[in-house]
């Protein structure tokens, strides 16, 4: 065998990399303190490599150590079983990889850092020593099933019972840090909030809103009257949330208090915050504010910002006075964090910048006071002095893979005021345009690294429009057959192709109002088409280029590009839309009960609409001919045949095309899938990593992670 004589990483028991820590001795892996299951063989593979980070491991090397003395086996074949199951466990495909990498025929090198850990540094038992209490029920041995995840939640909850117990009746004590604690959320549970005290976190699912008490395994779904278009807010004494839904802004009593409608919204929301006087601070385009009573948002003033940019997920510090948002300039790819002081509706301390980020940040009191704050899939907190709005120090990273969602500047993280944080695992949600055959097949990608809010083919199919992660996030053009873009510079909201010329039409604020444009891809010369009243998203163009498709919040509306006197004109409920090829036909996604399915009407006139789905689907798109849909329902993606003669309409049953991995950063207005004229190949945004969705992270005190 190889004697390695460049080894960088001396004999150890256990090493840690990225989210995962594997321990010789037991023979395990865990990510984020959960085992994950895998053979023995496929673990000697990974120590092997691990033992030599940035090195080359021989095949002929895993041969020796995994099948000694000669061991009669179809080798070839076992060898890369083993590390494919190593990969998926890691979870990782050859075709991406993040820490394995293959040299062909010779053998295989870690690429991430490994970091030793020593024996000293074994974690603590989950519990400090209380002859009081019971110690904890571990985790029963987990059969396949409905079964299993039944005895780990009594397990889990079990166990966070006794570390709530310690940690909250009993103040004197030093907080047990728990290494981590899962839970996985029913539905499509996503974006938990915990309440002021760190008993429970909310979170909305397909179904509404639900509650669950971190000392209970029970879910209770507390708003189930419409889809959640928002994550919860909770006031800061934990006595209600509120959230937007269908119905508008809603305030929900807990746990189980009658929902009421504060205010009807224009827009969808981008979070909101309860002052102590019940009072509601709303963020959409700007601030607003709703009275304790309701009534229509009343815009604040807010000094040094205003029309020049968009607010994101303000929260009060638990003082109630001040507040820390998020705001983003037009086309900025960060936001800036900032605090301010708020009292009766009016900003006593103008907004300070406390640093610029993807996403916006939390406060949480212990410690002196943090700033706790995404940046690379990282948790990080930096100490903040609340008098004089400025950050101290150096941020000091928590932990890391927590997911995030840079399209709406939201990381997926929430921490109470007692030092409970609850977390997502995953990664950033970016997207690569992907190419892939009716079967599945990947074809190829395209352009670069984006968020999976904007893919468009151009009318000709020779490029692609779509949001990148580069230059401010800004938009770029890619070819359809190639990697990298090029910026489409001034552009900083809503572009769409212009169907007969590939020139780009797109909206733009000033002095107060919006107005639309048209130019070249490539520059030069703009022209304006007509002020807009609106300050929502741009869908889609006819194509006669006569009219346009855009929503305000989640409403769609079609306005006429050739007559600047004329009013939009209401068509649906819904957030995405296409004309279809001979621009008679829309088909849209509406929201029917608690799913959303896909319509097809007739336009202009009107008529009743045929429902395409009946288990759900997003994002429609014609096929150049207009014979076939193209839809998503979860993570499928589907096709309809269609006949169109004169005003008539009829659809054939949806087939099963191959399923995609889906962002995590996806949001409700995501158009991320585009199809080819003739519809053999369809164009998808596909996330780069797969997301964790249903699995929850809490540990009763986030400080003990910084100190891991």
């Amino acid at each position: 065998m190889t004697d390695y004589p460049h080894q960088v990483v001396p004999p150890a028991r256990r090493f840690r990399f990225g989210p995962f820590e594997a321990d010789s001795r037991a023979g395990e892996l865990r990510k984020h303190g959960i085992k994950v299951r895998m053979g023995q063989q496929t673990f000697q593979i990974l120590w092997m490599l691990l033992e030599h980070p940035d090195e080359v491991v021989l095949r002929e090397d895993l041969r020796m150590k995994l099948w000694p003395h000669n061991t009669v086996v179809e080798f070839d074949h076992s060898i890369n079983a083993a590390i494919q199951k190593l990969r998926s466990a890691l979870g990782e495909t050859a075709e991406q990889p993040k820490y394995i990498e293959t040299l062909p025929r010779r053998g295989y090198r870690f690429m991430e850092s490994v970091e030793v850990v020593p024996t000293a540094a074994v974690a603590p038992p989950l519990l400090a020593p209380n002859p009081k209490a019971a110690p904890p029920v571990p985790p029963p041995a987990v059969p396949d099933g409905r079964r299993a995840r039944f005895l780990w939640g009594i397990a889990t909850a079990t166990v966070l019972l006794a570390v709530l117990t310690l940690a909250f009746t009993r103040p004197g004590a030093v907080r047990a840090p728990m290494r981590s604690v899962s839970f996985s959320l029913s539905g499509v549970g996503r974006q938990g909030t915990v309440s002021p005290d760190g008993s429970a976190i909310a979170y909305r699912t397909a179904s509404g809103l639900v509650l669950r008490h971190l000392n209970s395994v029970a879910e209770a779904l507390v708003y189930q009257n419409d889809p959640l278009y928002s994550p919860a807010s909770w006031s800061l004494d934990g006595s209600q949330v509120v959230f937007e839904a269908r119905a508008g802004l809603v305030r929900l009593p807990m746990p189980n208090g009658p929902p009421t409608v504060l205010a009807s919204l224009r827009y969808h929301t981008r979070g909101s915050a309860t002052a102590r006087d019940g009072s509601v601070i709303v963020a959409m385009d700007d601030l607003y504010q709703v009275s304790s009573g309701g009534g229509d948002p009343s815009k604040l003033d807010v000094p040094g910002l205003g029309d020049a940019g968009i607010f994101y997920w303000p929260e009060f510090l638990p003082d109630g006075k001040n507040i820390l948002f998020a705001w983003a300039a037009h086309g900025e790819g960060d936001v800036g964090l900032y605090l301010a002081t708020l009292e009766a509706g009016k900003f006593a301390r103008r907004p300070i910048v406390l640093r610029r980020n993807v996403t916006a940040g939390h406060y949480s009191a212990v410690d002196g006071g943090k700033l706790l704050f995404v940046q690379n899939n990282k948790l990080y907190a930096q100490s903040l002095s609340v008098t004089h709005a400025k950050l101290e120090g150096s941020p000091e990273p928590v932990l890391d893979g927590v997911q995030s969602a840079p399209i709406a500047h939201l990381a997926d993280f929430s921490v109470s005021q007692n030092g409970v944080l609850v977390w997502r695992a995953g990664t950033d949600g970016l997207a690569q345009p992907t190419w892939f055959d009716r079967t599945g097949k990947v074809l190829g990608t395209t352009g670069a690294l984006c968020l999976p809010d904007s893919v468009k083919l151009s009318p000709d199919e020779k490029r692609v429009l779509l949001r990148v992660v580069a230059h401010d996030s800004g938009y770029g053009i890619a070819e359809s057959n190639l990697n990298g873009f090029v910026p489409l510079s001034g552009i900083t909201d809503s572009p769409l192709w212009m169907p007969r010329t590939s020139h780009v039409m797109y909206c733009r604020k000033e002095q107060g109002s919006y107005r639309l444009f048209e130019r070249a891809a490539e520059g030069g010369d703009e022209k304006a088409l007509r002020p807009w009243a609106g300050a929502g998203g741009l869908i889609d163009v006819s194509p006669d280029e006569k009219t346009l498709l855009y929503h305000e919040g989640n409403r769609l509306y079609s306005l006429r590009l050739d007559d600047p006197s004329s009013a939009p004109q209401y068509l649906a409920n819904a957030v995405q839309a296409r004309f279809s090829p001979n621009g008679r036909w829309i088909a849209y996604q509406q929201a029917i009960g608690k799913s959303s399915e896909v319509l097809v009407r007739p336009f202009p006139a009107g008529g009743l609409p045929t429902q395409l789905t009946q288990n759900g689907g997003t994002n429609p798109v014609w096929r150049g001919d207009g014979q076939e849909i193209f839809y998503r329902q979860g993570s499928k993606i589907y096709a309809v045949k269609v006949h169109v003669s004169g005003g008539s309409f009829s659809a054939g049953p949806p087939a099963a095309l191959f399923d995609v991995r889906i962002p995590s950063g996806m949001v409700g207005d995501s158009t991320p899938m585009d199809v080819s004229r003739d519809g053999s190949r369809i164009l998808f945004a596909q996330g780069t990593d797969k997301a964790e969705s249903q699995i929850t992270y809490v540990t009763t005190d986030w400080t003990s992670l910084r100190r891991r």
